[in-house]
Formats: C-alpha cells, sequence, structure tokens
C-alpha cells in the first residue's frame, strides 16, 4: 500500500499520469490551510503478511481527503471468474487507496427470515479471495463490504424496511451470515468490516446487534463498522461498541426540478456535515462516509438514493455533486474515509448510472484524491 504523509512531492509522476489518462488537466483546489487533528491509530487484525493499515496519518493542508480514500466496487458480476483487474487499476489511477469490496446476499422478500448466497448474484468465495488479492496488487486497502437484498420487491421492500415474520429468527440467520463473512475476512487479513448496511427498521433492536458484535469479535480482529442510513443515523445506539460511525451519504440537497449550482450544493452539504459532525463528536468515534455516490442524471442531487430513477442524463450535475462533496469535506479532520459508490458499471457518457468511470466526476474524484 502507498504511504502519504504529504499532499505534494510524493506523487507528481501518477499525477501526470492520470491526467492524461483522464483526457484533461484537473484543476487544483486552492483553499487556505489549517492545522488537522490526528486521528487514533485503530487496531490492526493479528494476520500474517496482511500488508494493510488503515492508521490515520496527519497533514497539515486543508484541502486533503481523509486518509481512507475509498471507491467501492461491487462484485455484481454473474460470471464468478469475470476479473475486475480493469475496474480497480482505474480507481487506483483516480487515487483512491481504499477499495470497499461489496458482497450481496439476499433474502426472498422484506418479511421472510432466511438469508442465502443467490445462485446467480452472490460471488463464490474464490471470487471474493481474487478480487482482494488484485486490489491490493494496486495498493487498495480492503473494506469488506457485505449488503443484504431483497430478491422480491413487488411488495416495495427492501433492507432499510424489512419486517421479518420472527425477528429472533431474523437475527439468528443474520447471526450465522455476518459470522460466516467475518471470519472468512480474518482468513484474508481484511483490516476493516461491515457488520451491516442500511438496516433501518432492524437497527432499532440494539441488544441483538451488541450480541452480534461481541461475536465478531470473536473470530475477527480487525476494526469494524456499520453503516447507518442517511435518514436513520442517529437512531443507531450501538456505535460506541464499534471503531467507526458510518453513514451512508445520500443526502437530499435540493428538490426535483431545479438545477443546483455547486455554490447551492456546498450550502446544503455544510449544514448536513454539522449535523453529522454534532453526532460524531457526542459517540467520540472516528467518521466514514461509506457511500457517497450520484446517477448521472437529472435530479440527482434531490434523490441520490433513488436507485431506479430513470430521468435524462445529466452528467454536469452528477459532476457538480461530486465538487460539492470535496469542497466541504476537504481537510476535514473528524472524517477518517469516505467511499465514492461504486465503480462497478460500463461508465462512460451515455451512462445513467451511478459509476463515475469515464464520466467528468472522475476528474473531480483524481483533482480531491491526489491532494494528497
Amino acid at each position: 500500500m502507498y504511504v502519504f504523509n504529504t499532499c505534494i512531492g510524493t506523487l507528481a509522476v501518477r499525477y501526470f499520469n492520470i491526467v492524461s489518462a483522464l483526457g484533461g488537466v484537473l484543476a487544483v483546489l486552492l483553499v487556505s490551510s489549517q492545522p488537522q487533528l490526528q486521528q487514533p491509530a485503530p487496531k490492526q487484525p493479528q494476520c500474517r503478511n496482511s500488508g494493510e493499515s488503515v492508521q490515520k496519518t496527519a497533514t497539515p493542508d486543508q484541502r486533503c481527503p481523509p486518509d481512507q480514500r475509498g471507491i467501492a466496487l461491487g462484485l455484481y458480476s454473474e460470471d464468478p471468474d469475470w476479473s475486475y483487474v480493469p475496474m480497480l487499476e482505474e480507481m487506483a489511477a483516480v487515487g483512491a487507496n481504499h477499495a470497499a469490496i461489496v458482497v450481496p446476499w439476499y433474502m426472498k422478500t422484506s418479511i421472510d427470515v432466511s438469508i442465502f448466497a443467490h445462485p446467480e448474484f452472490t460471488v463464490p468465495e474464490r471470487t471474493i479471495k481474487k478480487a482482494i488479492a488484485d486490489a491490493r496488487s494496486q495498493g487498495l486497502s480492503i473494506l469488506f463490504f457485505p449488503i443484504l437484498r431483497v430478491e422480491d420487491k413487488s411488495n416495495g421492500g427492501w433492507r432499510g424496511t424489512l419486517a421479518p415474520a420472527d425477528v429472533d429468527a431474523f437475527f439468528a440467520n443474520y447471526e450465522a451470515f455476518i459470522l460466516r463473512l467475518a471470519a472468512f475476512a480474518e482468513t484474508l487479513c481484511v483490516p476493516l468490516f461491515s457488520i451491516g448496511s442500511e438496516l433501518s427498521s432492524m437497527d432499532v433492536h440494539e441488544e441483538k446487534w451488541r450480541g452480534i458484535i461481541a461475536k465478531v469479535r470473536e473470530v475477527y480482529s480487525g476494526d469494524l463498522l456499520y453503516s447507518a442510513n442517511w435518514d436513520h443515523f442517529e437512531k443507531v445506539a450501538f456505535f460506541d461498541a464499534l471503531d467507526y460511525v458510518g453513514v451512508t451519504g445520500y443526502f437530499e440537497l435540493t428538490q426535483p426540478g431545479t438545477d443546483p449550482t455547486v455554490s447551492d450544493l456546498v450550502r446544503s452539504w455544510q449544514g448536513i456535515k454539522t449535523r453529522l459532525l454534532d453526532f460524531q463528536s457526542r459517540i467520540k468515534k472516528p467518521l466514514i462516509l461509506t457511500e457517497v455516490g450520484y446517477l448521472s442524471q437529472k435530479n440527482t442531487a434531490a434523490w441520490p438514493w433513488k436507485e431506479g430513477a430513470d430521468d435524462p442524463i445529466d452528467l454536469e450535475g452528477q459532476r457538480r455533486c461530486y465538487e460539492a462533496f470535496r469542497l466541504v469535506w476537504g481537510g476535514e479532520p473528524s472524517l477518517a474515509g469516505v467511499y465514492f459508490w461504486n465503480w462497478f458499471g460500463w461508465g462512460g457518457r451515455k451512462s445513467k448510472e451511478y459509476t463515475p468511470r469515464g464520466k467528468p466526476a472522475a476528474e473531480e474524484i483524481a483533482t480531491w484524491y491526489f491532494e494528497r
């Protein structure tokens, strides 16, 4: 993994390579400097030959991104032997030093209790192992990020609105599922693991989660986070048992039908940032924004969470959202990491999806991530 101690010098050669690869000159943000506080050094896995670190290093430059300069990569290909190497190379080329490896498991419906590896859409462990090895070969440290998906959405259900018929049975199955993947992550010496994501209707069961966390720590020696939904994070009561406060970043920044400027988006993010940092200061854990993403469509700032949206393509609107985010969060010492969602996808100028591949949004990522 690359080690970055200053914002200049050490990445000069690689910076100019990526400028050429992106086909344009990346503008450098000029902002006044202020000191940045040292983050607590997280515990490392008790594994051999990991070669990874998620330790926070201080920097004096306000423009700099957090230590965990992440991009999510969903292992979504139905071909278990499909290579993620080109995408991982691109992620490293725009300055990422962390990859969230996203692995979906499934429930049939939102009222079910069973959790299963989907025969088409859940990759086998050998695929995960290969993707993690390939990510490491690009200098990327790993956040293992399992998520639940609901196969039958006919009743509008998704993982944030689960209503299992038997809560105890659901948690017994969830515990078995997450312990299996945590133990697997330990065999791979992964330094950071998410115990859950966006389970808003279920993360109110505090004691169930505290029990799961305790059991995960018996089989996994790295750091833990939970990824709370953007509209529910203040109701999660077990963050104190984890190593990070994790929150998804799909906050609504404007009203539908508007065309916000970067300044408009910055103003919206500033209020959200204050709310997040107030919460983080009460919990006294470093903050990770586990998913920050925008569709390349009109209205993306109004409903960045709306995965199924099908509005007209708007690459510039997506880019402005990325620019506003880095302007607000650059140099924030309480932000331990951010993971942009999601590199997987064909990308390009005809893509309406979240992926920033081949879009102006990728240049915004590189502009910020190469400030280190």
